[in-house]
């Protein structure tokens, strides 16, 4: 029987020169130089503005894990440097196919396995490598030059600037306002939720139109440009915020920072007042906040936008009482949600959990019903495999007579378009066949640990947070009720759920007397 090489294409292109029309390019050249070959191509893979220095390549890194299915035998690129710019890089991968039985091939650069390639391949890798290496350093040569004449280096300017036609930051007076409102606010000693009710109240946003959140107001208290200093080169590269670097500085001669290369807000004792109790703040919370652990922690959705819920602590001045509260993401500048006390939540959830779940009656309850589910899906599990397993047989009795014809020398291109169509959904029903199976009935007592380990482990660790997402799929919180899901699926199925309501109302009467926020 012919032996038809089965192909799977990749191709790149980084964000510096290239565009769109560079992927469809390496395409053409690719299943043009497959068709001379006689090869089927049987996969695609691209990544589109993506660095070929780093792995961290979603299409690549799905290409590598494919290549040990066996889905194909042959990785073709365009070029070597579309697989890898760095040396050690392109040695793992290509170790890593090699294992899995796959070779890399270039359609310019015509590589095998005699040492006079093994050779070229070095010298071709080396120069990839020295190539982007050298273009980083040149770019952020060209940065720092721009940074010293107080010039963009890239991006939007930041809110209270815009950008002139020389790429110089100016004044934008009414986005300005709210920069020195912010500022004066803070330094005033006016906390986040009053600066942001402030900002809200008057129309004010960001330069994308959105509403203000705290982390806005934290990069803008940040920002020297403010006080007329163009800083840039500040922020800390990610590896010295490894752990194995605590306590060290980016060095000085990286940060860039020119005083009066771009006009000032607000003025630099402002700056100065409001860097101090930014400081006073860090070092109070380091003194006496503790770690809030938010036991349904991305599990609270909001019902009105459908934003996350985040844990949000604050303490009242003066006496530091506590208020920890899970707190829509938008809060009030957008859709006007409440936040809901983090203590009710948490203990409302844990009293629900211990009726529904964490006791005999209930455990053996939702059990039953899992075995139910089992019985249902194997029972059906035979005509399933019986329906994929003809489809297979059909499919792999096509491509042998396909591949007869070949062999009898008559081969178009509309024959090996069928054949790639035919592998594809060959290797398509192999993965499906093998990822089916049956399952096995459940017993209460697999499971009846689980009432010991919730009224046991502390509330406030981490294994008892998990124990209780386990069983929490989401609680959805609406202005005046919340709906809370339980997933009753044991990690067999998720069309096993229990819904119950609650008003907002009683969940606050059940605590705290009715007392609402």
């Amino acid at each position: 029987m012919l032996n038809i090489q089965r192909v799977a294409l990749y191709a790149r292109f980084s964000s510096d020169n290239q565009r769109t029309e560079s992927i469809d390019a390496q395409i053409r050249a690719m299943k043009k130089y497959c068709q001379q070959q006689h090869w089927q191509i049987v996969a695609t893979y691209v990544d589109e503005a993506r660095s070929a220095t780093t792995d961290k390549r979603p299409q690549f890194q799905q290409m590598i894990a494919d290549s040990a299915k066996g889905l194909f035998d042959i990785l073709l690129v365009h070029k070597l440097d579309r697989f890898s710019r760095d040396r050690y890089d392109s040695a793992i991968y290509k170790k890593r196919l090699k294992k899995n039985h796959v070779q890399l091939r270039s359609v310019l650069e015509r590589i095998d396995d005699s040492p006079e390639s093994i050779l070229m391949e070095s010298l071709l890798e080396g120069l990839s490598e020295y190539y982007s290496r050298n273009l980083s350093r040149e770019t952020k040569k060209g940065l720092a030059e721009n940074a010293l004449k107080g010039k963009s280096t890239g991006g939007c300017a930041p809110i209270g600037f815009d950008f002139d036609d020389d790429n110089h930051l100016v004044i934008n007076e009414h986005e300005a306002e709210a920069v020195r409102a912010i500022f004066h606010m803070y330094a005033a000693g006016q906390g986040y939720t009053a600066i942001l009710d402030y900002l809200h109240e008057n129309g004010y946003t960001t330069k994308r139109g959105t509403p203000f959140l705290k982390s806005s107001l934290v990069t803008i208290l940040a920002n020297e440009k403010y006080a007329g200093v163009y800083v840039y080169n500040q922020s800390v590269p990610r590896k010295l915020k490894n752990p194995a670097y605590k306590g060290r500085k980016k060095p000085e001669e990286e940060i860039i920072r020119v005083p009066g290369a771009c006009p000032a807000i607000i003025s630099h004792e402002l700056y100065d007042t409001v860097q101090k109790r930014r400081r006073h703040n860090r070092e109070r919370q380091g003194s006496f906040y503790s770690k809030e652990l938010y036991l349904v922690s991305g599990k609270v959705i909001c019902g009105i936008c459908g934003r996350v819920y985040q844990g949000n602590l604050r303490y009242s001045s003066g006496s530091h009482s506590r208020f920890a509260a899970y707190r829509c993401e938008t809060h009030k500048a957008k859709c006007g949600n409440k936040e809901m006390n983090k203590d009710y939540l948490d203990l409302y959830i844990i009293e629900l959990l211990g009726q529904k779940v964490f006791n005999k009656r209930s455990l053996k309850k939702h059990i039953a019903a899992v075995n139910r589910y089992i019985s249902q899906y194997n029972a059906a599990y035979d005509e399933r495999y019986a329906v994929l397993k003809a489809e297979l047989d059909e499919v792999a009795e096509s491509l042998a007579n396909l591949t007869a014809a070949i062999e009898r020398g008559m081969i178009t291109d509309s024959m090996i378009e069928r054949a790639d169509e035919l592998e594809t959904r060959r290797n398509t029903l192999v993965v499906q066949i093998t990822g089916m199976h049956q399952y096995h009935e459940v017993a209460y007592e697999e499971y009846a640990y689980l009432i010991d380990e919730f009224h046991d482990t502390p509330h406030n660790s981490e294994k008892y947070r998990a124990l209780v997402q386990r069983f929490v799929r989401r609680i959805t919180v609406y202005p005046y009720q919340m709906e809370t899901m339980l997933d009753l699926g044991f990690g067999i199925t998720d069309e096993l759920t229990e819904t119950i309501t609650i008003r907002r109302g009683d969940l606050y009467a059940k605590y705290k007397g009715g007392q609402d926020v």
